[in-house]
């Protein structure tokens, strides 16, 4: 066994004699310093772990295979025999490894089949700063045996340097240790990107620099698939002879992740082209320089389309520390950020821990299967946010997967053994027994290989995958290429999945049922069954959501689909993968049941309320027809309420009367504040529709019936005797002269009432006439517009005694030439009230 000398070196001793004092403890480490390297050798030694199992977990697959190459070699011994890993489409494992490197998903079947884990002394978290789902799921597992089963079961948390405080707060038992790490000095530099559409472009030019510049191996962090492409086609052609080029990311195979990990020949110097899988657990032979874009793409779980979407966004400061770590691990080496050195010290310490960002049925499904109703039942590092955690929960009881009380149906206990997503399980659980009940040959294997192809990248890319969405194409192209070992990985998942069923995988895959695509959808994603609107492509799902299909997709045109993936689009939800379905024969085998219910409805054209009777699944409406029950009135009151809510009280027909009545009661409101009259306000009145306008609707089925209802009545409903009488006397209809004329009187809220009459009705009256409550002096004087015989204006004035003394003259004399029938006295405060001319008086 090799026996170089690592940092972890120095804190051995203390190390060993920690693990055997206490339960957990975490190790602090920083890259490089052999704690998945050495660390684990030494507990194979110990006597306390002898004829124990030590489980090491790993964050990545790759990580995985790798860590255990690494350790058999350094024994002397093939992968398999003392040290074996389990991953999830391949393992090396035998009766006698005592060690197993498995990943986080892989540990939490281990201990759902066996809670107490029995044969097993050890957990090592590793990584466990990076905080993924699985992570915080299998050390809440693992912590709840330790604190509730095993208390002689050991967990060691190991943790990059920048993590460990948080973790502490959250182990109050939990001893800490740290390490020193093999780092040798790393020159950073910074190249900042001057247009940051253009940062690959600019990405492509510094590597090309390095290229020719430097002498070593180059890594270059970048966010995605597509980015690595964009590099490797702009830089393939430039590459000298003795520069390889390899990428690095998660969807190649592990023999393609093994390739660019390795040591290359000498004289030979690569550049790996990685997205942050690169980031923490290898060691890539040879690296001295970083080239890194600080951006990264994460799968964020949009609950609008209930599928994961990637979003490129800025690294954290810990994630630019740890890109930078790896240009020193073999020797000293060099940074260059493609960004200021500004926006490193202004990025967050951490990344956002998956738990808040991540599809939760998932571990919902396993934390049911364990046996709890919430997940602050489990000892968990971090908790979700309560409504999305409720959501997942309620999701899986929607599935039939969870009763009302939260435990495992039958059909939960069956979906929960898969290693895969819930929905996806259920769907081929679910075909097992329809393909029995029906006897549709090679229906399981269909749904088999849907979830397989499901759960990975869409096989198809660029153009094609934007104008053809049918996932019966996806499936006749891995039909068509079964034999090609591009498609193995998805047979092989395939093959799992039916032995959890019990069904062997057909050589004849022609003979699948892919017309059946679309029944198999509907299992996993019930609330996306969507029925085709009028405007073309567009449909409208079971949930209530508005769907739509590229127009110059084939499947824009069919009646019903069943949408497997979602994308926002334009503030819309674009279909990315489905298949049309009959939903006919949906109902007939009993995946989805209709209701029957009635509807009313109210038809804009004919401006009448009609009955329906329809078949509805969710929001969409199967059929319908006429009914000829009897409607409900308080339904129909309903439904006229909604329009007007709709439309304003403009939908409404206001006659003269009533909205003299709205002016006086608004007036009264503004004027007179302490008779505490109800708002009258539009908004207010949309508000209270039940009280005073409802009650008045009784059996109106149409709008010319609505128009008929006598508003004033409806609203003066709002008042009590005494506030009507206070209403007519306080702001009343109209003023009565002297001549005993009614004129109204016409409020706004803009100046004082005004009223209109011939001057020569107003005769004798010495004292302006007013409104309002004068008993608690809110008393205002009347604008009194003086009319003409001919009844046009002459005069306008809210003070008649300082007209009479003033102005009037003046009038008199207008009046008297052009009227000089008409009695025009010289002193009008004392004279008689006429609308005679003189010979009549």
């Amino acid at each position: 066994m090799s026996v170089y000398p690592l940092p972890i070196e120095n804190i051995k001793t203390e190390l060993l004699d920690a693990l055997t004092q206490y339960q957990t403890l975490v190790l602090s480490a920083p890259p490089g310093a052999g704690k998945s390297t050495r660390l684990p050798l030494w507990l194979l030694a110990l006597d306390q772990f002898k004829n124990k199992k030590i489980y090491l977990l790993q964050p990545r697959r790759l990580a995985a295979k790798t860590v255990a190459c690494f350790l058999a070699k350094q024994l002397g011994e093939p992968v398999g025999k003392t040290v074996g890993y389990r991953l999830k489409n391949e393992s090396k494992v035998s009766k006698t490894t005592q060690l197993e490197v498995i990943t986080e998903g892989i540990f939490t079947q281990i201990i759902q089949h066996d809670p107490e884990l029995e044969d097993c002394a050890l957990v090592i978290f590793d990584e466990f700063h990076e905080r993924s789902l699985n992570a915080d799921l299998a050390f809440a597992l693992a912590r709840d045996v330790q604190q509730g089963l095993r208390n002689d079961l050991k967990i060691l948390l190991m943790s990059a340097t920048l993590a460990t405080n948080e973790i502490l707060k959250q182990l109050p038992d939990a001893v800490s240790m740290a390490s020193e790490g093999r780092s040798f000095p790393i020159d950073v530099s910074y190249s900042p990107v001057k247009n940051s559409r253009l940062w690959r472009e600019h990405a492509v030019n510094v590597c090309k620099n390095a290229i020719n510049t430097h002498q070593g191996s180059i890594l270059v962090f970048l966010p995605g698939i597509a980015d690595i492409r964009f590099l490797a086609d702009n830089l393939a052609e430039l590459l000298p002879k003795h520069f390889l080029l390899c990428p690095l990311y998660g969807d190649l195979t592990l023999v393609q992740q093994q390739q660019a990990i390795a040591a290359t020949e000498q004289g030979l110097h690569k550049i790996v082209l990685a997205t942050n899988i690169a980031e923490t657990s290898l060691t890539i032979e040879g690296i001295d320089l970083v080239i890194d874009c600080g951006l990264e793409k994460i799968a964020v779980y949009d609950r609008q389309t209930l599928t994961n979407q990637l979003q490129q966004r800025n690294i954290s400061k810990a994630s630019a520390i740890q890109r930078m770590g790896r240009a020193g691990r073999m020797m000293a080496g060099k940074c260059i950020r493609l960004y200021t050195s500004e926006d490193f010290y202004r990025r967050n310490e951490q990344s956002i821990s998956e738990i808040q960002q991540a599809d939760l049925l998932p571990m919902v499904i396993e934390a049911a299967r364990w046996g709890v109703k919430k997940l602050n039942e489990l000892p968990m590092m971090e908790l979700p946010a309560k409504v999305v955690e409720t959501q997942a929960w309620h999701e899986l009881q929607k599935l039939q997967l969870l009763d009302e009380k939260r435990n495992l149906t039958q059909l939960g206990k069956s979906v929960s053994s898969f290693a895969c997503h819930p929905r996806f399980a259920k769907m081929i659980v679910r075909a097992a027994e329809l393909e029995k009940k029906y006897q549709c040959v090679g229906f399981t294997n269909l749904a088999a290989l849907l979830a397989s192809l499901l759960e990975d990248r869409d096989i198809f890319r660029g153009e094609r995958a934007f104008t053809d969405c049918d996932l019966r194409h996806r499936l006749s192209e891995l039909i068509y290429q079964s034999k090609s070992k591009r498609y193995q990985s998805f047979f092989l998942q395939t093959k799992k999945h039916l032995q959890k069923v019990n069904k062997v995988f057909v050589t004849d895959l022609s003979s699948l049922p892919l017309e059946l695509t679309g029944v198999l959808l509907a299992l996993a994603y019930p609330e996306r069954i969507a029925k085709k609107r009028e405007q073309y492509g567009h449909f409208l799902a079971e949930n209530g959501k508005g769907l739509f299909i590229n127009d110059q997709d084939a499947l824009a045109s069919e009646l019903y689909i069943v949408a497997a993936n979602l994308a926002e689009y334009q503030q819309k939800l674009q279909v990315r993968l489905a298949a049309p379905v009959d939903i006919e024969q949906l109902i007939a085998w009993g995946i989805i049941v209709e209701q029957q219910i009635k509807q009313l409805n109210y038809n804009p054209k004919t401006q009448r309320i009609n009955a329906k009777q329809q078949t509805v699944l969710g929001a969409i409406v199967l059929s319908e027809k006429p009914s000829n029950e009897k409607i409900n009135h308080q339904a129909i009151a309903h439904l006229w309420q909604q329009q007007i809510e709709k439309h304003g009280l403009s939908y409404l027909n206001w006659r003269d009367e009533d909205q003299q009545l709205l002016s006086r009661w608004r007036w009264i409101n503004q004027t007179q504040r302490h008779l505490n009259f109800p708002d009258v306000k539009e908004s207010a009145l949309l508000q209270s529709l039940p009280l005073w306008l409802v009650p008045f609707m009784g059996d109106i089925k149409n709008k010319t019936q609505l128009d008929k209802v006598n508003l004033s009545s409806a609203l003066l409903s709002l008042l009590d005797y005494n506030q009507q009488k206070s209403l007519d006397k306080i702001a009343p209809e109209s003023f009565v002269g002297p001549t005993g004329r009614r004129c109204p009187i016409r409020y706004s809220a803009e100046q004082a009432p005004i009223v209109s009459l011939p001057m020569q009705e107003l005769y004798g009256v010495s004292i302006t006439p007013n409104v309002g409550d004068n008993k608690h002096k809110k008393g205002i004087d009347l604008i009194i517009e003086l009319l003409s015989p001919a009844k046009r204006p002459i005069q306008v004035t809210q003070d008649l005694v300082a007209f009479w003394q003033g102005s009037y003259k003046q009038v008199q004399k207008e009046m008297k030439a052009k009227y000089p029938k008409h009695f025009w006295p010289d002193d009008p405060a004392n004279a008689q009230a006429t609308n005679r001319v003189k010979k009549h008086m």
